[in-house]
């Protein structure tokens, strides 16, 4: 990893991604704003109801003002936590998306044969342990390339020295084997 630190150019990496996310936040906040309204409501319209009935007036004029004053503060309440929940949601999704998009481009450049990649995360990204592993998981594909040119390298080698002596039958035979047991190591 990296000690570099990057700044973010695009808040939007993974638009449907985080799109979504914003919106499943949002609506678990009007939701819960619902269910607020919902339940004051209730309790409110209990105690009111069990009042006399000699002041049936008074208590539709209290509800109609207190019917309003929960409505307005709940909208208030969710148009608050909503715009909160958003920057809030875009920061988090963003965490995981711009990780997700860097390790879409790092495989698409694994994929094309480029073992030479570095992974570089931010330090407080979600994923840091996959890009350890990532990061290992190149290294040992980039050893086992290494070990795969250096037999290569020998069976070319033998093959050259197959081409070189083509009189002596026994030292080929030799040659021979020695090739079977490289591309058996492959």
């Amino acid at each position: 990893m990296s000690n570099t630190t990057y700044k973010r150019r695009i808040v939007f990496i993974n638009k449907a991604f985080q799109w979504r996310f914003i919106a499943g936040v949002f609506l678990l906040i009007l939701l819960s704003g619902l269910c607020s309204a919902l339940l004051i409501f209730w309790i409110t319209g209990g105690d009111l109801q069990a009042q006399s009935q000699t002041a049936h007036a008074n208590i539709l004029n209290a509800w109609d003002r207190l019917g309003l004053s929960i409505f307005i503060g709940n909208v208030v309440a969710i148009v608050i936590a909503g715009t909160l929940a958003v920057f809030v949601a875009l920061y988090a999704s963003h965490k995981i998306a711009g990780p997700l998009y860097r390790f879409e481009k790092l495989c698409e450049q694994v994929g094309n044969g480029d073992l030479d990649v570095l992974v570089s995360l931010r330090e407080k990204d979600q994923l840091q342990e996959l890009g350890v592993a990532f990061a290992g998981m190149v290294n040992k594909l980039r050893a086992r390339q290494n070990e795969q040119s250096a037999v290569v390298a020998k069976i070319k080698a033998e093959f050259e020295e197959l081409k070189h002596d083509q009189n002596n039958a026994e030292l080929n035979l030799d040659v021979l084997d020695r090739l079977d047991r490289l591309v058996r190591q492959l």
